[in-house]
This record gives C-alpha cells, structure tokens and sequence, in this order.
C-alpha cells in the first residue's frame, strides 16, 4: 500500500467511527499522542481507549495537506496538516478543527503499520 492510500485509509476509517479498523492500523507497540489527549498512549489497547472517546465526536476528516519522507525500504513519515468536522458539546452542530499531524509507518511483514503518531491542534 503507498502512503496516501494508507494515510486516506485512517482518515476514511475514522470518518466512519470504525474504531477496530482504526485500531488495527497501528503497530502492537505503537504510540499515539492524540489531538485530544495529555498522555502517551502505547500498544492497542491504550490506543483503542483513546479513539474510544474521540470517535464519540463523530469525526469526518480530511487531509488538507502532507509531506512523505522515505527512509529505506521499511520505514515513511508522513507530515503535514488535516481538519476534523467534530460535534460540539451540545451534539447540535459540528465544528472544524484544524490539525498538525505526524505519522511513522512500518513495514511489519510486508503490511505497513502505524509505529508513531502525533496530531495536535494548529495554535
């Protein structure tokens, strides 16, 4: 799989809140320091805890812009900025958050896996 059909992947599995698909998509020691989170998050378990609440909000995203770095055969970063369509508190209407992103992939028996994940809302 290239990398925009793996980064479209997680996007399209968290717009339809599919938090097993989501999941899956990260490495068994993977970490993720999530957009609405102030702890390191490592292995699925951990992972799924957090998508559990943020899934709650009803993401719809979109990659607004992204830069691939390649290193050898096994490994690509993904850098750049995506925004999410949230429900607000009320649940009446969504609003859009705008997001700074970072994702390691590696190749874990020729499927690419999320090793490293960083988002963080744009100051």
């Amino acid at each position: 799989m290239n990398n925009n059909n793996t980064l479209n992947k997680w996007i399209d599995l968290v717009s339809v809140q599919d938090i097993d698909g989501v999941v899956n998509m990260y490495a068994e020691d993977g970490v993720l320091l999530g957009t609405y989170s102030d702890k390191v998050r490592i292995g699925k378990d951990d992972i799924r805890v957090y998508f559990e609440e943020f899934l709650l909000k009803k993401p719809e995203g979109s990659v607004v812009d992204s830069t691939t770095h390649y290193v050898l055969e096994k490994f690509y970063i993904i850098n750049g900025f995506y925004d999410f369509k949230i429900e607000d508190q009320s649940k009446s209407k969504k609003q859009v958050v705008h997001a700074r992103f970072t994702f390691v992939f590696e190749n874990r028996e020729g499927d690419f896996k999320i090793l490293s994940h960083h988002s963080s809302i744009i100051p």
